[in-house]
């Protein structure tokens, strides 16, 4: 069985600054901070440069 991917959410509740949510896939609740994607970078790839 594959880990949910928590596509589908609702906002259940919000409290001191922090959101709550439902995944509607596999009603599991959680903070909306949790869902948020780090951006990875490939360790090969030099980084940005910056224009003047």
């Amino acid at each position: 069985m594959q880990p949910c991917e928590h596509n589908r959410t609702e906002i259940l509740a919000r409290r001191d600054g922090v959101d709550y949510v439902r995944c509607l896939e596999c009603d599991q609740v959680f903070e909306a901070e949790d869902l948020e994607t780090v951006p990875v970078y490939d360790e090969e790839e030099p980084p940005a440069k910056r224009g003047k």
